[in-house]
């Protein structure tokens, strides 16, 4: 059986200081576990004419004309699977994706923005935190989460406590996920770190980062599970 094919949807990074280049990233972490676990990664990248894209993380105005989403497609039909990074920005060009990899049941992860993307493709959102208490910028930080038993993720994790890392600044309460998708696991302070969709072959959006927890056991599982299903 040929290896399955894994779309990584490239993330804009925001230019600093004396960057002439706009850049386009994908996390490389993310292309070694699929690599590692019998994937053939390759990154997907936006079809607007444009070197000009959202520069946050809470909201894009752009409208996607009919051509750029055809051609997004077609990039999406070269694929087995997909993942949706996590970043300081998010573009209308990767919600397009997510509901059309969503449409066409095909695996999908997102990780912190991209778990907020895969919200907004379903249709609710996430919000800003201005505490600022989950945005800790540091790989080794790790605070307790809560999952739920009969989930996909407490078949990958296990156990019904697990301590992940926290970077990022968009948060997702109950209410904005209750109605759109499973909460898999919530914070300590009840906010929720993860969702499933049950109707789908797999699709799990998660608040951290494990492609900064490679050695961990469950970062293993999670991405064995998804090439597993993607082919």
């Amino acid at each position: 059986m040929s290896k399955p094919i894994i779309g990584i949807i490239g993330k804009v990074q925001p230019q600093h200081g004396e960057d002439i280049w706009h850049r386009i990233d994908e996390v490389d972490e993310i292309r070694y576990l699929i690599v590692k676990n019998g994937g053939i990664a390759i990154m997907l990248l936006p079809t607007a004419e444009t070197l000009k894209f959202n520069d946050n993380d809470i909201r894009d105005d752009t409208i996607l004309s009919d051509q750029e989403k055809k051609e997004l497609y077609r990039q999406i039909d070269l694929c087995d699977g997909f993942i949706l990074q996590g970043g300081l920005y998010s573009s209308s060009y990767e919600i397009e994706m997510a509901k059309r990899i969503i449409e066409l049941d095909k695996p999908l992860i997102g990780i912190c923005a991209g778990f907020n993307n895969i919200l907004r493709a379903l249709g609710t959102d996430v919000v800003e935190d201005k505490t600022k208490s989950h945005d800790i910028y540091d790989k080794n930080y790790r605070h307790k989460i809560y999952v739920s038993t009969g989930t996909k993720l407490y078949d990958l994790i296990n156990q019904e406590e697990y301590s992940v890392n926290s970077i990022h600044s968009m948060i997702a309460p109950q209410e904005n996920v209750e109605g759109y998708a499973t909460i898999s696991s919530t914070s300590y302070d009840g906010l929720v770190e993860s969702f499933e969709l049950n109707n789908k072959k797999f699709v799990i959006g998660i608040k951290w980062h494990p492609e900064l927890m490679l050695e961990d056991e469950f970062t293993n599982n999670l991405f064995q599970k998804f090439i597993e299903k993607c082919k």
